[in-house]
């Protein structure tokens, strides 16, 4: 696709997924011709590449509420893996063993309330919950987790400049200090997106004005507008920050030594 809407870039090693007309696509990161990864002509949304690259997870409106759908990243058909039924369900990432983690209010007494997940790829095994209380987005690594609560629902852009009770809340946690502690209380913005890459927290905030990435030590401090990092439209992406209206080629290559 020479240009086109692209949301919800997801990069790991030279391949880049993302969304575009109701379909999962996958292109090289150094740009080139785009191939379908999904068919189905239905709203999908984070598309996400298992730790290895082989397999892509993405949330599918295919049978209705949004659910978990995973594929090969090499073309396969598409295997639904949840049945939760519920609106706020949506993919977060994948666990170093393999599993999709995604989030969703299914069970609870209200949609707010959203339970992260570890979903088995292999569409037998029942997803397990994780002990992390209410979550609006989560992840997972060896250096460390990083929750994000608190959090309105929704696409960043529903949530510009937005200053009231329920801005986003960032705790992390590390093998060393297991304790989840809240970080970057000093920031007065809405806070979105969190990743770890190469030991740094990174994590989407409009807290100088407009929406872009910043990243910062897995305690909050050191925190830094990275070069190249810049304008509307940033989201954390798989093993790179990326900027889904800059196209599928851009992204920015941080945290790899």
């Amino acid at each position: 696709m020479a240009a086109g809407y692209l949301r919800y870039p997801d990069i790991r090693g030279d391949l880049l997924t993302f969304v575009a007309g109701d379909e999962v696509w996958l292109a090289p990161a150094s740009g080139g011709r785009a191939w379908r990864l999904s068919a189905d002509d239905v709203p999908v949304s984070y598309p996400r590449f298992s730790r290895d690259g082989a397999q892509v997870a993405w949330t599918s409106r295919r049978d209705g509420n949004p659910e978990v759908y995973v594929a090969d990243a090499e073309g396969s058909t598409a295997n639904r893996l949840t049945y939760w039924g519920d609106s706020q369900t949506r993919v977060t990432g994948w666990t170093a063993a393999g599993e999709v983690l995604a989030v969703t209010a299914a069970g609870q007494p209200a949609q707010k309330y959203r339970r992260a997940y570890a979903v088995p790829a292999d569409g037998a095994t029942p997803p397990r919950l994780l002990p992390f209380g209410a979550v609006t987005d989560v992840a997972i690594e060896d250096a460390g987790t990083a929750l994000l609560t608190g959090s309105v629902a929704g696409e960043p852009a529903f949530w510009k400049r937005y200053r009231g009770g329920r801005t986003g809340r960032l705790w992390t946690a590390t093998g060393t200090d297991p304790l989840f502690t809240r970080v970057l209380t000093e920031l007065d913005g809405q806070l979105a997106s969190p990743m770890i890459i190469g030991g740094r927290l990174f994590f989407l905030s409009d807290h100088e004005g407009t929406g872009t990435i910043y990243s910062c030590a897995l305690d909050g401090s050191g925190v830094r507008l990275d070069p190249g990092l810049t304008g509307g439209g940033a989201a954390p992406a798989g093993d790179h920050p990326g900027f889904p209206g800059g196209g599928p080629g851009a992204a920015a290559d941080l945290g790899r030594g």
